[in-house]
């Protein structure tokens, strides 16, 4: 999978300059905190990652590429911390072009600081293979934009309506209304 990356600062730019997979058949690519950033015990947070992102594959049975969706998934080490994602895994929706972040939750009682540098997330194909990083000044549009963490889900009454079902009242052939109604056993 190729990983088209925008990178929102010179200096974020140059952490994701040489980097790649650590060891041959990698299939996660570690993301980069950009900024110190302490995390209160039981706090969820959202950690900015410093770029936008989009994937690639090849089209099939065509020339060109495939716009496709990716994971962004916590690196075995993040359980040497108290953090831990709060989505478990995140979805990164092939037309979203914001910028990338990881919400994650303190489960300890101490705060626990990131510090610029640190990688406790990876993109992951959701086929598992390898993924080949190329830097780029920007990302095509699409309609979904900017909008992320919940940003698709329409409220109740904003036109997805959730009706109560009618609920069927027993029926009652007592002549007192506060007489309770005698249970009728169904026969299949």
């Amino acid at each position: 999978m190729l990983l088209r990356v925008q990178a929102l600062t010179p200096e974020v730019r140059a952490m994701y300059a040489e980097h790649g997979h650590y060891h041959e058949g990698d299939s996660g690519v570690d993301l980069f905190v950009v900024q110190d950033q302490e995390i209160q015990p039981g706090e969820t947070a959202f950690v900015k990652l410093g770029i936008k992102a989009t994937a690639y594959t090849p089209a099939n049975g065509e020339s060109g590429e495939k716009n496709v969706s990716w994971l962004i998934m916590p690196r075995s080490s993040i359980s040497k911390t108290p953090l831990r994602l709060a989505n478990s895994v995140g979805l990164i929706d092939a037309g979203y072009r914001g910028e990338i972040m990881a919400a994650v939750d303190n489960i300890k009682t101490v705060p626990h600081t990131l510090k610029k540098g640190d990688r406790i997330v990876q993109a992951v194909a959701f086929s598992g293979e390898g993924i080949t990083l190329e830097l780029v000044d920007e990302l095509n549009k699409t309609a979904r934009g900017e909008g992320g963490f919940g940003s698709t889900t329409a409220p109740v009454g904003k036109g997805c309506p959730v009706e109560e079902p009618e609920l069927k009242k027993p029926k009652n052939d007592a002549t007192n209304e506060n007489e309770v109604p005698t249970a009728v056993a169904a026969s299949s």
